[in-house]
């Protein structure tokens, strides 16, 4: 049928582009210095880990406060960029991760 075509080409157009921003958007942030992320896919998700300096992060810690909160806060403060702090996922000790 003509709309089963018609559906499925859009479909095939709408998830094509999807796929080229989700690319484009892990490239994008693996370009920003001290991030790097693996390909985006599926949803359009990013998982990116944040490289933070040690004292940097022993001076979180020392306030009670996770590194990879204080960056998104900061993230968040500076840029209006939300992200969500890996350390409430659980993660691999000594590594920060941005959601």
């Amino acid at each position: 049928e003509a709309s089963a075509r018609l559906f499925e080409e859009e479909t095939a157009s709408i998830m094509a582009g999807l796929k080229r921003r989700a690319l484009l958007g892990s490239a994008r942030l693996n370009k920003i210095k001290g991030i790097s992320c693996q390909p985006i896919e599926g949803a359009m998700y990013a998982f990116p880990s944040i490289d933070l300096p040690s004292r940097f992060a022993a001076h979180c810690k020392s306030n009670g406060q996770e590194p990879d909160e204080a960056w998104c806060i900061t993230l968040m403060e500076k840029t209006g960029i939300v992200g969500v702090p890996g350390s409430g996922f659980g993660q691999k000790s000594g590594t920060w991760h941005v959601r």
